[in-house]
């Protein structure tokens, strides 16, 4: 989606029906390869540019779509992601596209007829000064089916994300990583450890590997792994490597994480890596709220009926021993 795996439109929703609508990019001036499908663009400082995308409903009903710019990111565990807003964006990311680009106030909600085309555009003011590397985005385009709001579900919606890329002037840079942070987290509502990496450059690093091994000093240690492999790290983003506890608890006490990354940087796929040992601590207080306000393992109710009847037949066996025996 995006990322640097920027070339493929997205469709989020079900694979055993047609999309009701396609966009096509139109490559505006300053498109530095024409043979992607997506905005990767060279703009000058200080000037404002114009750059359009074809929006074509291919059903026989009326459809309403919305579009808007969005800022790329790097979610937890790795991978790209997209937010319309700044909040929780990497102190590093000095101008998100949200802030020097947006979609035409007009084309930001689309009510196409049958089978109707029309073309919309979005504009982008360069910052005055010269940057480096890349900035990265989206415009995202979704239809809301069934007259929904934005309060409901869009899981049954069509969605789509167009990479826009702006290049800088000195494009050519490199990812670098750093070490963070290591603390306790909730993670699909179980305790884990969380792994903050931060991607502190304006380029990003793609075919990731990540390794990270947390374990806990002491008589009895605890060791835990999380990895994953093929993934990406956006340009100026930081990424929460989550190492699962499953359902036991997280005991207090003295950890060490030992983290390896590996991958390419973007512009000329020279390999990279990254390795990081830490020590840290989690406390008492710490490891008892995390523990409560994470779910339960699942009580298999079998497990009880099974241990009842397994009773009742030792009770039933006994009986009869001292009825045969008495016999």
């Amino acid at each position: 989606m995006g990322g640097f795996a920027l070339s493929q439109q997205v469709q989020a929703d079900s694979t055993t029906e047609k999309a009701d609508f396609e966009i096509q990019p139109i490559m505006p001036e300053g498109q530095v390869d024409t043979s992607l499908n997506y905005f990767d663009v060279k703009f000058k400082p200080g000037t404002t540019h114009t750059i359009k995308m074809r929006v074509q409903n291919f059903t026989d009903k009326k459809i309403t779509i919305r579009s808007e710019f969005q800022n790329g990111m790097t979610q937890m565990g790795g991978d790209m992601k997209f937010q319309s807003s700044t909040k929780g964006l990497d102190p590093s990311a000095k101008i998100p596209l949200t802030t020097i680009g947006a979609v035409r106030k007009s084309d930001r909600v689309l009510h196409l007829g049958p089978q109707e085309t029309t073309v919309i555009q979005a504009t982008i003011k360069m910052p005055e000064d010269n940057f480096n590397g890349l900035i990265s985005g989206g415009w995202h385009f979704i239809e809301y089916r069934d007259n929904k709001t934005d309060e409901q579900t869009i899981s049954s919606n069509y969605a789509y994300m167009i990479s826009v890329v702006l290049r800088g002037s000195h494009y050519k840079v490199y990812p670098e990583l750093k070490y963070d942070s290591t603390k306790p987290i909730l993670y699909n509502n179980r305790p884990a450890m969380g792994v903050k990496l931060r991607n502190t450059q304006p380029m990003a690093l793609k075919n990731v590997h990540f390794k990270a091994v947390v374990s806990k000093k002491g008589l009895f240690s605890d060791k835990r792994l999380y990895e994953k492999e093929g993934s990406s790290i956006a340009p100026n983003s930081s990424v929460t490597l989550p190492i699962s506890w499953e359902y036991n608890n997280m005991k207090a006490g003295t950890y060490q994480v030992s983290v390896k990354v590996t991958g390419e940087n973007l512009w000329n796929k020279l390999p990279m890596s990254w390795t990081f040992k830490k020590t840290f601590k989690v406390s008492k207080a710490a490891a008892a709220d995390l523990n409560k306000r994470s779910i339960q393992r699942p009580t298999n109710k079998w497990l009880y009926v099974l241990a009842a009847n397994g009773v009742l037949l030792l009770v039933a066996a006994y009986g009869l021993y001292k009825v045969i025996r008495i016999g």
